[in-house]
């Protein structure tokens, strides 16, 4: 995100800028759509594309290629990142914690997310979300996740690692759930939808 410049409205497919829809709550229905295994990998590539480039036609090829773009965008890696960091690793899920994620936007900026929804772009939503203040029940609860439990012996260690085991059990992220496991299956789809449209043309 640039402070100077505006966010980009549109894209290029194929010589041609189409609008792109990533509004926050675009987005989020990609990740569930990811997420749902009642849907094939290729199905996914043509309803994301859709979703997200709305007026563009064009073939799978071009699909695949322009949503794994959108994704590698939106989920902030590089273009020559091959896999996820330890820095990268998010702790919490927009699927599961959707009501602490709801709450917080209200408590701090006083948005009322269902209100902007088709209207707030990912970006504004990624960045508010990042900075959201530590006094939120979604701030607190992430850092629950995050944090390491102290390995001591006096009497405050084992009391704090007691609580803090506890917590983490009431605040546990489902694996399968969070935006760092969701990250990482999207790329291995990609991977494999590559891998097969390759090995498609060299039979050819």
């Amino acid at each position: 995100m640039s402070l100077t410049q505006p966010l980009d409205n549109e894209i290029e497919i194929n010589g041609q800028t189409y609008e792109w829809d990533l509004s926050y709550d675009n987005v989020l229905r990609f990740y569930e759509l990811m997420n749902d295994d009642s849907v094939n990998e290729i199905e996914k590539i043509q309803l994301a594309f859709k979703m997200f480039v709305p007026e563009c036609t064009a073939d799978i090829e071009t699909q695949i290629e322009t949503v794994q773009a959108i994704s590698k965008y939106i989920s902030g890696q590089d273009e020559e990142e091959l896999e996820p960091s330890e820095n990268h690793k998010q702790y919490y899920s927009f699927e599961q914690d959707a009501d602490y994620i709801y709450a917080s936007f209200l408590q701090d900026y006083g948005v009322d997310l269902i209100d902007l929804q088709g209207t707030l772009r990912w970006e504004k939503f990624i960045a508010m979300l990042n900075s959201l203040s530590e006094r939120t029940k979604f701030s607190q609860v992430v850092s629950i996740r995050a944090a390491e439990i102290p390995s001591g012996n006096s009497e405050y260690e084992i009391a704090e690692r007691n609580r803090l085991i506890q917590l983490k059990d009431l605040y546990a992220l489902k694996d399968e759930n969070s935006v760092s496991y969701a990250e990482q299956e999207i790329d291995s789809m990609f991977d494999r939808l590559v891998e097969s449209a390759q090995e498609g043309g060299e039979r050819e």
